[in-house]
């Protein structure tokens, strides 16, 4: 979902009235407050990204979700003999922020929080580097915080920070019943629910791809001159005494011409890239009307159902399908059919854009059709490919509570027996026996095509 621009001048209330509706569709709201604390913790959670995928330290302040799914994307690239890498740098020039927007629930705010960064993405296996690319891009994150007096039930699941077991949070606060690590309440809060990465454009195609357009261009001219310079020795129209002279202009006319010629390719290959580019971007905002209805229709069952939280889930749920070994072992998986053998390639996914194609909601049960505009590497026949894939994804949801921001399938708590469990692959508590209703508390995939 795009970010909306949200400084709106005091007196134009028309406009700042339409943004308002516009955001309130949405499940949005502006967010000014604490922006430097943000901006910390957002700096944080890159260095630790960086470090996971450096030296496999897990990030603390990531939520057990997106850990779930850089565990499954490393054990996936590891099957595979590969080491994926993602270096995350300062971009050059002017960084800009994203507009401080954020959605919550009763207990719970999701604050969204995005910053230019320059991303170095290379992955090798064991003899050689098979891919490797820069570029500037968007990195947002999703942070979330406790709304200002609420605090958590002590039986709100949640996972132990340091070891992972299920628990709650009552019991944290006194001690993990596994690692017997204690937690005050602000080492557990904030945490970063997702993150994104959106590409705007290769960094570095400027200056290398002009200077290589040069070179060949230069190197091209220099070859017809030498040839024609031979064809004329042959003729005896070139005069040997004049050979040098002739040789030097031949050698300055290459450069003028490999220069002009080499500057021209590279702007009509740049401006293609940008429309190129753009084209990506546009993708999906057909399906802008129906997504405003699915949003508006959910938010009438559900006040704080949020269109940003809807896209954040699903993308989540995407990639747990994508990166697993067994995707169908996972209870959010209800797909009839296995993954097709084109998305089971896919070792890397960042989601540029997405749109609702239909939705259904009866007797309570919603089922909603998903569409992702994504830019994703795949891996084939010992190579890593760049490619631009539009994946539909199937969901369903019973509607029958509020949404819950912190729920995660890591940690449950039964509804018959009151333990707490990862429900991640089990359906039924393990301590009672009776089945969990996963559908109730999380959106499950019905099916995936590429």
């Amino acid at each position: 979902m795009a970010f909306m621009r949200a400084d709106v001048n005091d007196d134009s209330k028309a406009e700042k009235k339409g943004e308002k509706n516009i955001m309130d569709n949405f499940g949005l709201n502006t967010d000014f407050s604490n922006k430097d604390v943000k901006k910390q913790y957002y700096l944080r959670f890159i260095k630790q990204l960086s470090d996971w995928y450096s030296n496999g330290k897990t990030p603390e302040l990531a939520s057990e979700d997106i850990r779930f799914s850089l565990e499954l994307q490393k054990q996936k690239l590891q099957s595979i003999g590969l080491d994926m890498q993602l270096q995350i740098q300062k971009q050059e020039g002017k960084s800009n922020d994203s507009a401080p927007l954020s959605y919550a629930d009763n207990v719970f705010v999701n604050s969204i929080f995005a910053k230019n960064k320059r991303i170095t993405t290379s992955i090798r296996n064991s003899q050689k580097e098979l891919y490797i690319r820069t570029a500037d891009c968007m990195m947002t994150v999703i942070m979330q915080n406790l709304k200002q007096g609420c605090v958590p039930a002590p039986d709100t699941p949640m996972c132990c920070p340091h070891c992972g077991a299920p628990s709650t949070l009552g019991r944290l606060e006194s001690g993990c019943e596994f690692c017997n690590t204690k937690f005050l309440m602000d080492e557990l809060y904030p945490k970063i629910m997702y993150f994104f990465i959106n590409d705007l454009g290769d960094a570095d195609f400027d200056q290398k791809k002009l200077k290589n357009h040069i070179v060949h261009c230069s190197i091209f001219f220099l070859l017809l001159s030498i040839v024609g310079m031979i064809v004329r020795m042959v003729i005896g129209e070139l005069d040997s005494r004049r050979l040098i002279i002739e040789i030097s202009g031949y050698i300055a006319g290459s450069i003028i011409m490999g220069v002009l010629f080499g500057a021209g390719i590279w702007f009509i290959a740049n401006s293609f890239g940008s429309v190129k580019l753009l084209g990506k971007q546009a993708r999906g905002l057909t399906k802008a009307g129906k997504s405003v209805m699915f949003c508006h229709k959910m938010r009438n069952l559900d006040p704080t159902f949020s269109a940003e939280y809807f896209l954040d889930k699903s993308i989540s749920l995407m990639k747990l399908l994508v990166f697993s070994e067994n995707p169908q072992e996972l209870t959010i998986c209800q797909c009839s059919h296995p993954l097709p053998e084109k998305l089971r390639e896919i070792v890397d996914i960042r989601c540029r854009n997405s749109g609702i194609n239909n939705y259904s909601i009866r007797d309570g049960v919603c089922n909603v059709s998903v569409t992702f505009y994504t830019d994703s590497l795949h891996y084939r026949s010992g190579k890593v490919l760049p490619k631009s894939d539009k994946i539909r994804m199937s969901l369903r949801k019973i509607i029958k509570k509020p949404t819950n921001l912190g729920f995660s399938v890591t940690a449950v708590t039964c509804p018959s027996c009151g333990a707490s469990f990862d429900a991640e692959k089990a359906q039924n508590c393990p301590f009672c026996g009776n089945a969990y209703p996963l559908e109730e508390n999380e959106w499950v995939v019905t099916d995936i095509r590429i």
